[in-house]
C-alpha cells in the first residue's frame, strides 16, 4: 500500500509549530512597540522645537514690553457709506451710518464701500493698523492724502480676479486725531472689513500676528515633516505608493494651511502667488487623497475609485496649466484677463469635489459595514474636517460672528492624524507579515537542511561530491542518494518552482515520495512515474523537474531518466570531450503521464558525470548577463584534473565570482560530480 504523505510526519513538526507561534507573537509585539516609539519620539521632538520657538518669542516680547504696548482693538466708532467720494470729503454727510467692526452681513448696494473713523489722540511709536480679512481691494487715506493702496480696481490688473491678503497699514506719526478713510472694492457678494481691527506699534502687531497664527504654523510645520518623512520612505523603495500620495497630500496641506495665516504676507508679500499656491494645493490635495484611499483600500485602476482618481488628476493638471498661463500673461502684458477662466473652471472643481465627497463617503460606509477598520478611521477624520468646514461656511453666511476663529486647520490636522494612524497600521501589519515570514523561513530552513544530505554515501567504486547554494533563505532545489547495494546507487536531483516555505514543503514531499518508491530504485523511468503519481494534484500548482540516475558498477552501466530537468553531462576526462544523455519527459505535477524514457550508458574510470540545476546557467553578473552554458562547460573542463570535491568547489567559485558573490543568483544552485574509480 502506498504510504500516505502527511506534513505532520516530518521530524519535530509539533515542536517547530510551537516555536513558530511564540516567535510570531514576540516579533509582532516588538515591531508594534518599536514603530509607536519612533512615532512618539518624532512628535515629541517636533513639539519641543515649537515650544522652544514660542519661548524665544516670549523672551523677546518681555524684553520689548517696556517700549511697545500690546495692540488694542480698533473696532468701535466706525461709519460706512455707499455714496462717498474722496473728492467730496469736505461736502456734506454722504449718508454715513455708524457700524461696529467686523461689518455685519448687509445688502450690497455697490462694488465700492467707504469706511471711516477717527484715529486716537495719542499714537504709539511706529503706529500701524492691522486688518486680517478685507474684501478685497483697498485704498487708505488720512484726510484726503492716500497712505496705503492694494489692488485698486480702477487702475490695476483685473476686476474679476483679486488676490486677498491681510494688511498691516503704517500710519504717519502726525496722524493722531485725524480722520482715516478706507475705500474698499469687491466684485463678489462679500465686501468690506470682515475681521476685527487692531491698532498699535508695528512691532506689537507683528508679535500679535505670530501668536494668533501659532496653531496654524505649528500644524503646517508638523505636516511638512510628516510629508517629508513619508516621501523619504517612498523614495527608499519606490513601491509603497500610499506613502507617495500621503507625503504629497501633507505637503500640499502645508501650503493650504499657510494661506490661512497673516504670517504668510510678512514672510513673502506676494498675494497673487499665495492665492495661486492655495488653488493648486486644494486641487492637488484632493487628487492625492483619492490616490491614498485607492491604495489603502486596494482598489484597482479600473474601479470607480481608480477612474475618479484619473479624473481628478486630469482636472488638476488642466487647472495647473491655466494658472501657469495667467502667470505668463501677467508677466508679458501686465494684466490677467485669463482670470475669468480661472473662476469658471473653479466652479467645475467645486462640483467635482462634491462628487468626490459623495463617492468616497459611500465607499467608506460600504467598507465600514464590511468591518474595514481603515475605512472607519478615515471616515472619522473626514467627519471632523467636515464639521470645521461647515463652521467656516456658517461664519461666512452670518450664523456666527465674524471673529475669524476658524478651525479648518484643526480639521486638516485631525485628518492628517487619521491618515498617519492608517499608515502606522499598514506598516505594523507589514512588519508582522515580515516577522511571520522570517519565522516561517527559519522553520522551512530547518526542514530543508534536514532533507538535504550533508555528505554523500561511501561507495568503493565511486567518488561523489555535491554543492548546494540557495538563492534565498530556503531554496527550491533538492537532491538525495539511495544506496541500493555495494555496487548500486541511485541519485536524484530536483528543482521546485519558487522558493521559501512552499518549496521546502514540496521538497520534503518529494523526499518522502522518493524513499517510498524503493521498489523501483533500479528503474529510473518507473521511479519518476511513481513520484508523479504520488505528488499529482498535491503541490498547489507548483511544479518540479527531476532527474534520477542509477549506477551499477558491477555491470558498468548508468541509467538515467528525466522529467523536464536539464540533462546530465558525461565528460571524457583524458580528451575533455563531453556530451549530454538525451533524456526526455514532462515536468512532475502537471500531467498524469510523464512519457519519460530510460537512457543507458556504459561507464568506465575515464568518465565524469555531472548533474546540475539551471540556477548555474541563469546566474547573472553586474551587467545582467547570464553565466550561460559556455562558461559552465569551460569551468567543467578546467576542473577535470581535480578530484570531484575540489572540482565542485572550483565550478561553484567560478559561478559565484560571475554573480558577484551570490548577489545576483536568480535561482538555487545544485551541482553533483561523480567519478568512476575502478
Amino acid at each position: 500500500m502506498m504510504q500516505k504523505i502527511s506534513f505532520t510526519t516530518l521530524p519535530h513538526f509539533s515542536y517547530y509549530h510551537k516555536m513558530l507561534h511564540m516567535y510570531k507573537t514576540i516579533s509582532c509585539y516588538s515591531t508594534m512597540l518599536n514603530t509607536y516609539k519612533g512615532i512618539v519620539r518624532y512628535i515629541l521632538y517636533t513639539l519641543l522645537v515649537l515650544s522652544l520657538s514660542v519661548t524665544g518669542c516670549k523672551i523677546i516680547s518681555l524684553g520689548q514690553s517696556t517700549i511697545y504696548n500690546d495692540p488694542e482693538p480698533f473696532t468701535h466708532n466706525w461709519e460706512y457709506s455707499w455714496e462717498f467720494s474722496i473728492q467730496n470729503i469736505n461736502r456734506g454727510d454722504s449718508n454715513w451710518q455708524k457700524v461696529t467692526l467686523p461689518l455685519p452681513h448687509m445688502n450690497k448696494q455697490s462694488n465700492t464701500i467707504w469706511l471711516r473713523t477717527t484715529l486716537p489722540a495719542t499714537l504709539p511709536m511706529h503706529p500701524a493698523i492691522y486688518i486680517r480679512e478685507l474684501y478685497l481691494s483697498v485704498v487708505v487715506y488720512v484726510d484726503a492724502k492716500p497712505i496705503y493702496s492694494f489692488w485698486d480696481l480702477d487702475t490695476q490688473y483685473s476686476r474679476e480676479f483679486i488676490a486677498k491678503k491681510s494688511h498691516v497699514i503704517p500710519i504717519p506719526d502726525d496722524a493722531a486725531g485725524k480722520k482715516i478713510y478706507f475705500k474698499i472694492q469687491s466684485n463678489y457678494q462679500v465686501i468690506g472689513i470682515t475681521s476685527p481691527v487692531f491698532i498699535g506699534s508695528e512691532y506689537s502687531l507683528i508679535k500679535h500676528i505670530i501668536v494668533s497664527d501659532f496653531d496654524n504654523i505649528s500644524i503646517a510645520v508638523i505636516a511638512f515633516f510628516i510629508g517629508f518623512f513619508a516621501l523619504m520612505i517612498f523614495i527608499a523603495n519606490r513601491k509603497q505608493w500610499e506613502y507617495f500620495y500621503f507625503g504629497f497630500f501633507a505637503l500640499f496641506q502645508v501650503l493650504y494651511i499657510t494661506n490661512y495665516t497673516s504670517l504668510r504676507d510678512l514672510l513673502f508679500d506676494a498675494p497673487l502667488l499665495w492665492i495661486y499656491l492655495w488653488l493648486l494645493s486644494s486641487v492637488w490635495s484632493s487628487s492625492m487623497f483619492i490616490g491614498f484611499v485607492k491604495v489603502i483600500l486596494n482598489y484597482s485602476q479600473k474601479s470607480i475609485l481608480g477612474i475618479l482618481f484619473l479624473i481628478n488628476i486630469a482636472y488638476a493638471t488642466f487647472e495647473s496649466l491655466i494658472l501657469l498661463s495667467t502667470i505668463g500673461e501677467l508677466h508679458i502684458t501686465g494684466t490677467i484677463k485669463t482670470s475669468a477662466l480661472i473662476l469658471q473652471i473653479r466652479y467645475m472643481f467645486q462640483y467635482l469635489l462634491a462628487a468626490d465627497s459623495i463617492i468616497i463617503i459611500s465607499i467608506f460606509i460600504q467598507k465600514l459595514k464590511q468591518g474595514n477598520k481603515d475605512a472607519a478611521i478615515l471616515l472619522a477624520g473626514i467627519f471632523v474636517l467636515c464639521i470645521t468646514v461647515l463652521h467656516a461656511v456658517a461664519v461666512a453666511l452670518g450664523f456666527f460672528s465674524r471673529d475669524f476663529h476658524l478651525y479648518i486647520h484643526w480639521g486638516v490636522f485631525i485628518l492628517l492624524i487619521t491618515l498617519s494612524i492608517i499608515l502606522i497600521r499598514q506598516y505594523t501589519l507589514m512588519q508582522e507579515k515580515i516577522a511571520l515570514s522570517k519565522a516561517d523561513m527559519n522553520i522551512a530552513r530547518n526542514i530543508q537542511q534536514s532533507i538535504i544530505p550533508l555528505n554523500p554515501p561511501y561507495h568503493k567504486n565511486l567518488i561523489i561530491a555535491a554543492e548546494y547554494i540557495p538563492a534565498e533563505i530556503v531554496g527550491g532545489d533538492f537532491f538525495d542518494y539511495a544506496p541500493i547495494s555495494d555496487h548500486e546507487i541511485g541519485i536524484i536531483i530536483a528543482d521546485i518552482t519558487g522558493h521559501g516555505v512552499s518549496a521546502a514543503l514540496i521538497a520534503s514531499m518529494c523526499k518522502i515520495a522518493f524513499h517510498s518508491s524503493s521498489d523501483v530504485f533500479t528503474n529510473p523511468q518507473a521511479l519518476l512515474e511513481k513520484i508523479n503519481t504520488i505528488l499529482l494534484n498535491k503541490t498547489a500548482g507548483q511544479l518540479l523537474s527531476v532527474l534520477y540516475l542509477y549506477i551499477n558498477t558491477s555491470t558498468n552501466t548508468l541509467v538515467a531518466s528525466s522529467a523536464g530537468h536539464p540533462r546530465c553531462i558525461i565528460v571524457d576526462t583524458p580528451s575533455g570531450e563531453y556530451y549530454e544523455l538525451h533524456t526526455r519527459g514532462r515536468i512532475i505535477g502537471a500531467f498524469d503521464k510523464l512519457n519519460c524514457n530510460n537512457v543507458v550508458h556504459a561507464i568506465h574510470p575515464n568518465i565524469r558525470t555531472i548533474l546540475y540545476t539551471d540556477g548555474i546557467i541563469e546566474a547573472l553578473n553586474n551587467s545582467r548577463v547570464m553565466y550561460g552554458e559556455n562558461n559552465f562547460i569551460k569551468a567543467i573542463k578546467q576542473a577535470l584534473h581535480l578530484e570531484p570535491p575540489e572540482a565542485c568547489s572550483y565550478i561553484k567559485n567560478d559561478v559565484l565570482s560571475w554573480a558577484s558573490n551570490n548577489q545576483s543568483l536568480l535561482d538555487d544552485i545544485t551541482l553533483i560530480v561523480i567519478d568512476i574509480t575502478s
